[in-house]
């Protein structure tokens, strides 16, 4: 079986099989309007919180450093989008997306929920992992949107 077999088949000794399905040529019959679709908007949803989590952090500093009364913005922002990740976990079951791009959007969910837990909740030395569920929130978001991005611009090309 040569290499250029399994490279368009997916699997050697195939010949007519391709990655999402049957095709007349043995190439991989591409995927459906609908799930990259929904794949498109999990990735904007996957920037969108990781750009949030930035603006978070920036609030925050604003906060701590300019004037306490802006703190009252990184209080109030997370409301905004932290139901995003519940939304990204959702569609990842209609855009087929499977592994840790559909479980880390309900991560996301749980270290938000904590990160209100330990403001509201938590005392003395245990609020100070209100940061490090920053990080925690900085590193997945990011992790989240790196490896969604190839879907923006696959539907970009695919609209050229």
């Amino acid at each position: 079986m040569d290499n250029e077999t399994i490279k368009e088949t997916g699997r050697p000794g195939s010949g007519k099989s391709g990655l999402f399905g049957r095709t007349g040529e043995g190439l991989p019959a591409p995927a459906g309007i609908r799930v990259r679709s929904v794949r498109f908007i999990y990735a904007l949803l996957a920037g969108g919180y990781f750009v949030c989590i930035l603006l978070q952090v920036f609030f925050a500093g604003l906060g701590l450093f300019v004037d306490s009364g802006e703190l009252q913005l990184h209080r109030t922002f997370a409301n905004y989008f932290e139901f995003a990740s519940i939304l990204m976990v959702l569609l990842s079951f209609f855009g087929r997306i499977r592994g840790g791009l559909r479980w880390y959007g309900l991560i996301l969910f749980a270290l938000t929920a904590l990160q209100h837990l330990t403001v509201l909740q938590f005392t003395g030395a245990l609020r100070a992992l209100h940061t490090v569920d920053a990080l925690l929130l900085f590193g997945i978001s990011l992790h989240l949107a790196k490896r969604s991005w190839p879907w923006l611009g696959a539907a970009v090309r695919r609209r050229c």
